[in-house]
């Protein structure tokens, strides 16, 4: 027999022959039972003999149903091939999310991993993802959230100022980049309005939890050493392909070169070079962890380094050392108290959206499958569930 769903009768079809056999079966068995034995010469039949044939008869439509029942249950749970997914009557293919992965590079410049266990886990957290966006959607829409073209046009301007300036070129950069990731301004569009609708949806979901002012002092205790400015570090930076590259750096800056000219000479790192590697007043933990391990444990005014992390081999100085600022309450309170606010709405969220994940019991092909497939996503709504790789 064969594992493709097209090549089995249709579902409909199946259950109304079904149904035609269950009734005739059903009709001959009575027919049988309720014949005259004295038209035929034979000797009566004791009453329990036609109870066994009743009996019978109920059996012959429960297995006539369940035949049927499970012809319809192989079509429903098995996906034809080239689908990722199927939510309800929807089957995903490969290739719509292949476009759904392009319109996610377009806007939030996601790229695919190079290495094949990371691509894989890519791929299923794609997979996910649209089927969340999916099943958002039909929350939205159940919510009766409808979001009008001139704000979806209105946040794509914005969005392309914002990376192509507000030049009279800049549209048109837009519509050329999308083609070279393989995307339209349509696809960009309704992912937009997908995503403001989400932000509507959480707000009716959410709702405004309500957080006192003891709630805030409470919580201004408890993280009062997480809440204030920590260390930082104004630091430089310059980047190389190879371990060799970065000891010849060292060897150069020892032997009198400017920090500054070997960035600008050397360094891959295009958004610094050009300051000589400035990476700005920065905490550790906005830094891979590798590399912040060594930027603050060294002197100022002093260079550290080689130090490989994914983006190549590191050669770093410190150029000055800003001390922490404690967290003083009258400062924090507001900002700690909308934070508050939002933990509160974000769990009330997961909640609801783990539960409706579940409910919608999407049926993923094996090699998309996510490994949690009814968790709800991590991150705030209204921005993509799949990770960027290398963040």
């Amino acid at each position: 027999m064969s594992t493709r769903t097209e090549d089995l009768p249709d579902a409909e079809a199946l259950d109304e022959d079904a149904s035609v056999d269950v009734v005739d079966a059903a009709e001959d068995i009575e027919a049988a039972d309720d014949t005259d034995d004295t038209d035929t010469g034979e000797a009566p039949r004791p009453t329990w003999f036609r109870r066994h044939r009743r009996l019978l008869a109920a059996v012959v439509v429960v297995l006539l149903a369940l035949g049927g029942g499970a012809f319809y249950w192989y079509k429903t749970t098995v996906l034809p091939a080239g689908t990722a997914f199927r939510l309800g009557d929807s089957d995903v293919t490969i290739t719509d999310l292949n476009h759904e992965t392009d319109t996610l590079r377009a806007l939030y410049g996601i790229q695919a991993p190079t290495d094949p266990a990371k691509l894989d886990t890519f791929r299923r957290d794609v997979a996910k993802s649209y089927a969340v966006s999916m099943i958002l959607d039909n929350a939205a829409t159940d919510h009766k959230i409808v979001i009008a073209d001139k704000m979806a046009q209105d946040t794509l301007s914005r969005f392309v100022t914002q990376q192509f300036g507000d030049g009279s070129d800049a549209r048109d950069k837009f519509v050329q980049a999308l083609g070279t990731v393989g995307t339209t301004e349509q696809a960009v569009l309704v992912e937009i309005k997908r995503q403001l609708a989400v932000n509507q949806l959480f707000e009716q979901v959410a709702g405004t939890p309500a957080v006192s002012d003891t709630d805030v002092q409470t919580a201004f205790a408890q993280r009062k050493d997480t809440l204030g400015t920590p260390e930082r570090r104004d630091i430089h930076n310059i980047v190389v392909s190879s371990k060799a590259e970065a000891d010849q750096a060292v060897t150069d800056l020892k032997g009198g070169a400017t920090f500054e000219t070997i960035a600008q000479q050397r360094s891959l790192d295009a958004s610094t070079k050009t300051s000589g590697g400035d990476l700005g007043a920065v905490s550790a933990s906005q830094l891979d962890q590798t590399y912040a391990g060594a930027a603050f444990t060294t002197p100022m005014n002093t260079v550290f380094g080689p130090v490989q992390t994914q983006y190549g081999w590191n050669v770093g100085k410190v150029v000055s050392v800003m001390a922490p600022i404690p967290a003083v309450f009258d400062q924090v309170k507001d900002n700690l108290k909308q934070q508050l606010v939002l933990e509160q709405q974000l769990g009330k969220w997961r909640g609801w959206l783990g539960d409706t994940i579940k409910g919608a019991d999407v049926k993923y092909a094996d090699v998309y499958r996510p490994a949690n497939p009814d968790a709800a996503p991590d991150g705030q709504p209204g921005t993509p569930a799949v990770p960027v790789p290398g963040k």
